[in-house]
């Protein structure tokens, strides 16, 4: 017993040696085959990991290095991205000096329309401002009489004939209807009826009369016809010298001389006005005198 003993242990100590034994090289093997994959990875990643590490580097260089030939101005066409053409320096600065020229041109064009502007609306205010004038001394004359003698006054003064002559049948009327209209301050309608009364009255007693309100009513028209306002009462100075306008008319050309800039013959009408009719009551005296005061001063 004790011989088969160590024998049987010996056998089962083999056996299990040997089981053992037996076992080890697949153990091995598979162990190694597992070491031969993780070598592998390990190599991978090492191979891999300084690749990528090298792109990195590469791209950031090749980053730098395009940088510096755009900051140099040395670029190589050939290595550019697709994109829009470079502006060359002299390009870009002509470009801009043209743009400066052209917002001084617009400039420019701007300060002028303000000039004209601002010119405008000071000759629309004159304008206004003579108009308002000429209107207060068209209304004054209607309601004092134009013309009229100490005592006279009123619409009777400021339809009173030329003493010569006799009126014509249906010409008293006529005027009257026309000066009606000057009355109710329809001057348009009066223009054209005393238009129309020079054509079928000539040489009648109002004639005079049509002349000088013509004049005054080119006048008042905005803007002013001052041409024919002129040619309306020189007409009726040449025509007419003795009638009770006369001093009227040189009133007014005086002060169309004078709005035209023609001080000296403004002067010479307002002045022929108070020495030749400044006893004849009239009330165009008055009026040159206070504007040859408030005009001619420094004359």
């Amino acid at each position: 017993m004790s011989n088969l003993t160590p024998e049987i242990n010996g056998t089962m100590t083999r056996g299990e040696t040997g089981v053992r034994s037996a076992d080890k090289p697949a153990a091995l093997q598979h162990g190694r085959r597992h070491a031969s994959v993780v070598l592998a990875l390990l190599l991978h990643a090492a191979v891999a990991v300084p690749a990528l590490g090298q792109e990195y580097i590469d791209l950031e260089a090749e980053q730098r290095a395009r940088e510096a030939a755009e900051a140099t101005g040395q670029i190589d066409e050939a290595t550019m991205p697709p994109g829009p053409a470079a502006v060359e320096p002299g390009d870009a600065a002509g470009s801009a000096g043209e743009l400066f020229y052209q917002m001084q041109l617009l400039q420019q064009e701007v300060m002028e329309l303000r000039g004209r502007l601002e010119e405008q609306e000071y000759q629309l205010k004159q304008l206004r401002e003579q108009s308002l004038e000429r209107y207060l001394d068209l209304d004054q004359r209607l309601k004092g009489g134009a013309g009229a003698t100490a005592g006279e006054g009123g619409e009777a003064a400021a339809v009173a004939p030329a003493p010569q002559g006799q009126s014509l049948a249906g010409e008293e009327e006529a005027y009257r209807a026309a000066y009606g209209l000057v009355r109710s301050q329809q001057f348009e309608q009066a223009i054209t009826a005393f238009r129309q009364f020079l054509v079928d009255f000539p040489g009648g007693r109002y004639t005079p009369n049509a002349h000088y309100w013509l004049g005054e009513l080119y006048l008042v028209q905005v803007p002013a016809d001052d041409e024919s306002a002129r040619r309306e009462f020189t007409l009726l100075l040449e025509r007419f010298p003795n009638h009770n306008k006369v001093p009227d008319a040189l009133y007014k050309l005086g002060k169309i001389y004078y709005d035209r800039g023609n001080r000296d013959r403004a002067r010479a009408y307002l002045t022929q006005v108070v020495e030749e009719f400044g006893n004849s009551g009239s009330s165009a005296v008055q009026l040159a005198q206070d504007f040859l005061s408030s005009n001619f001063q420094d004359s």
